[in-house]
């Protein structure tokens, strides 16, 4: 009898081991869907564009300038948020700002102005940072070149727990709100369970190895991939998850766009130095919070310079402009259309030939698995001749996805020519060049064969292609 019982349990571990080329398969499909439930999720949390309100002068709000900042940049907050909060300060008296010739200089007043409004967290760290520095003088005087945070790693700190007091603030006054809902949240936890659940039930149909001297666990090795692959799918959702918008917030951002529509027609208040806050009093630091007083925030350095985010006035008025360095999305990215579309042809050709003889290599795969099983070939041949075969077909399937879009990106752009866009150098790194017409607030950086002589702030023209980003006559202009 129990000869029977082993006989019936080896059948039913060989039918197991034989489902796993389509067990993988299954992971990896919910694995695809899980990634296009978090695109579609993200496009719609993607905070609204808002229409300014009308042009004034007169102040959107009791709102400080780091979260206007907030609110004035789809609800990302900019690096200029920090001198911001520092000449609001200035206005408000917790500071002084002098000007004598080139030099700028910042003191901390000994006591703070009576009847002060108390500092929120932020800007109470910007304030200590600041007594911080004046205690390394002699006369408490700190030159304006020597306000930045600190080493890069200290700075990067510092500037997160920034970032996360003037989010807690945002938030609590009702402005903005977290991109993922807790309904999100779950919805998107539930289904990566399942895609680690998936996986986890998947790498149980892997043959035993005989020459292994220890007890195979397959429960522990479907709990260790499913906790890891559970986990940074989670990972994934965390680093997207960023501010977006909510009605009243959507409301006090366009009153205060409504203010940077009228100090930008002023082209004096852009020029004006950190001392114009004597004059101007708060309207400056809401001025560098909605990126029309340029000169104020140049003159006061802290932190370094993003590669992500740059000032522009090419649209008219000066606003923070989003840059991105694409490498290998899209794929082809500043390369010639014709050899896109070429090299899309032969890839599509290529992943279309692994697809099409697929249903024989699944085949293989499951004896690959029962020949290991049965102890016909050795265990780590038959294992990796399975997984293998598994991992073309997702392989295949990917890069016909990716064929396709080559192909189509590099057919469209040479059907629809070139555009002809001149513009201003916001960064210059390496290869990549952000040029900014004006008409965006979000770039991407071309990518160009040879390093360009091209400094930022120059001003240059070239022919683009519109999908590809490929450049073409790239020169300097006058």
């Amino acid at each position: 009898m129990g000869g029977l019982d082993g006989i019936v349990a080896s059948d039913i571990v060989e039918r197991w081991r034989d489902l796993g080329p389509t067990l993988w398969l299954t992971a990896a499909g919910a694995a695809a869907v899980w990634f296009a439930l978090l695109g579609v999720l993200a496009a719609a949390t993607n905070p609204r564009e808002v229409d300014p309100g009308p042009s004034t002068l007169e102040l959107g709000g009791p709102e400080p300038p780091a979260v206007v900042d907030l609110l004035a940049n789809d609800w990302r907050l900019t690096h200029q948020a920090i001198p911001a909060t520092l000449l609001d300060l200035a206005g408000r008296k917790h500071l002084a700002i002098d000007q004598y010739g080139e030099r700028i200089v910042v003191r901390v007043r000994a006591h703070p102005p009576a009847g002060a409004a108390p500092l929120t967290p932020y800007e109470a760290m910007v304030l200590d940072h600041l007594r911080g520095l004046a205690d390394d003088t002699a006369d408490g005087a700190i030159p304006a070149e020597a306000l930045t945070t600190g080493p890069d790693e200290e700075s990067k700190s510092w500037w997160k727990r920034f970032n996360s007091a003037v989010v807690v603030d945002a938030r609590a006054r009702g402005l903005s709100r977290a991109r993922w809902s807790q309904g999100a949240r779950v919805l998107l936890s539930a289904t990566a369970l399942v895609v680690a659940v998936a996986a986890g039930v998947a790498i149980t149909t892997l043959p035993d190895d005989p020459d292994s001297t220890e007890d195979d666990d397959p429960l522990g090795a479907a709990l260790g991939l499913g906790v890891v692959t559970w986990g940074g799918l989670l990972a994934i959702v965390q680093a997207m998850a960023q501010e977006r918008d909510t009605r009243p917030g959507r409301e006090v951002a366009a009153r205060w766009l409504g203010l940077r529509e009228m100090l930008a027609e002023d082209h004096l208040f852009a020029e004006q130095s950190p001392a114009g806050v004597a004059i101007w009093d708060r309207h400056i630091a809401y001025g560098a919070a909605l990126g029309v007083a340029r000169g104020a925030v140049a003159a006061l350095p802290l932190g370094a310079e993003s590669d992500d985010e740059a000032w522009s006035a090419e649209s008219g008025t000066w606003r923070v402009v989003q840059i991105r360095y694409p490498q290998r999305v899209p794929p082809g990215y500043g390369q010639h259309p014709l050899k896109v579309a070429a090299l899309g042809l032969l890839q599509g050709a290529l992943a279309g030939a692994v697809l099409w003889f697929s249903p024989d290599g699944l085949e293989a795969a499951r004896d690959a698995y029962r020949d290991a099983a049965d102890k016909e070939i050795p265990t780590a041949l038959g294992t990796g001749l399975a997984v293998v075969l598994a991992a073309a077909f997702a392989v295949a399937a990917i890069a016909a996805l990716r064929a396709a879009w080559m192909l189509f990106s590099g057919v469209s752009d040479l059907i629809s020519g070139r555009d002809l866009i001149e513009g201003r150098v916001l960064r210059h790194r390496l290869r990549y060049v952000a040029v900014d017409d004006g008409t965006r607030k979000r770039l991407r950086a071309w990518l160009l064969r040879t390093p360009p002589v091209a400094a930022q702030g120059s001003t240059v023209r070239a022919l683009v292609s519109p999908r590809l980003q490929h450049v073409r006559e790239f020169q300097l202009t006058p």
